[in-house]
């Protein structure tokens, strides 16, 4: 059995996945997961609070908003958004938005500086330090920000642009025959979440050359947080005995164990990334 293991490893497929699987015991991915789900808990409401005012500005309708998500977030976390936006809609004020604003940035960055934490234990080596991890930590929190809004108007800007278009151009159909929008919208959105993280672990990984490689690990896990949204949403969504467990915190928690999941997701694609960088180390050293 010994050797049949040991020929199976010495298959680079296996190999990898092996790799992978020692690296999230050994480094205590879980442990990370957990800590970076914790901050992104604390940021969830905040970013809510921004949120309806990013709403307010693009005017965009909350429902045609949850329809373009429902796929991609279980229904408890949709649940828990729309009824805490409408709260936020009804309460909105500019001191409530520099709060949330505030609260983005602290709680955000400390999300940002407990996903370097784990960088570090992956590469062994740290990329910032001191005041410049926490000043980076805080230009990223800004980041997301900004892909946020972005998202926002990526959602509503379709249907302005075709019927602009068409209204230009004596077209009144352009919207229809243009209706794989709807699709290229969600690739957008994507593009940009895929910007988002293959920036985050550009500046986590180390500053040594050749840099390590980001690109492969970011495209990956991009797809790896859409996918697994979407499957978890099916699997939440198709059982309600959760309910019987949790009762009224059945959404709350359901929403820990989501961000938990992005979390792990998120680590687990700097962990691919790291096993390419050592792969590709050992061949230079092996070339020399």
């Amino acid at each position: 059995m010994r050797g049949f293991l040991d020929k199976l490893l010495r298959i680079p497929p296996f190999r990898f996945v092996a790799e992978m699987v020692d690296l999230y015991f050994s480094k205590r991915v879980a442990r990370s997961a957990a800590e970076l789900s914790y901050w992104l808990t604390l940021t969830f409401f905040p970013i809510i609070i921004c949120l309806s005012a990013f709403l307010d500005v693009l005017n965009i309708n909350l429902d045609l908003l949850i329809d373009q998500v429902q796929d991609f977030l279980p229904q408890s976390v949709l649940v828990i958004f729309r009824e805490y936006i409408r709260y936020i809609s009804t309460n909105q004020s500019a001191a409530m938005f520099i709060g949330g604003l505030l609260l983005t940035l602290l709680f955000a960055s400390a999300a940002v500086r407990a996903l370097m934490n784990i960088m570090q234990d992956i590469y062994g080596r740290a990329t910032f330090w001191g005041l410049r991890r926490v000043l980076a930590s805080v230009i990223f929190s800004l980041l997301l920000l900004a892909v946020i809004y972005l998202s926002l108007a990526v959602v509503v800007s379709g249907n302005w642009f075709f019927h602009t278009v068409g209204n230009l151009l004596g077209l009144e159909d352009l919207l229809s025959r243009f209706a794989l929008w709807q699709w290229l919208k969600y690739v957008l959105l994507l593009g940009m979440v895929f910007l988002f993280i293959l920036l985050l672990y550009r500046f986590s990984a180390p500053l040594e050359h050749p840099r390590p490689p980001v690109v492969l690990g970011a495209l990956l896990a991009s797809l790896a947080l859409a996918i697994a949204s979407m499957v978890f949403s099916f699997l939440v969504g198709s059982s309600t005995q959760y309910s019987l467990v949790y009762g009224s915190l059945a959404s709350v928690i359901i929403m820990l164990v989501w961000l938990y999941l992005c979390g792990n997701v998120l680590i687990l694609g700097s962990v691919f990334n790291f096993i390419l960088y050592r792969w590709h180390k050992e061949k230079q050293q092996k070339a020399e």
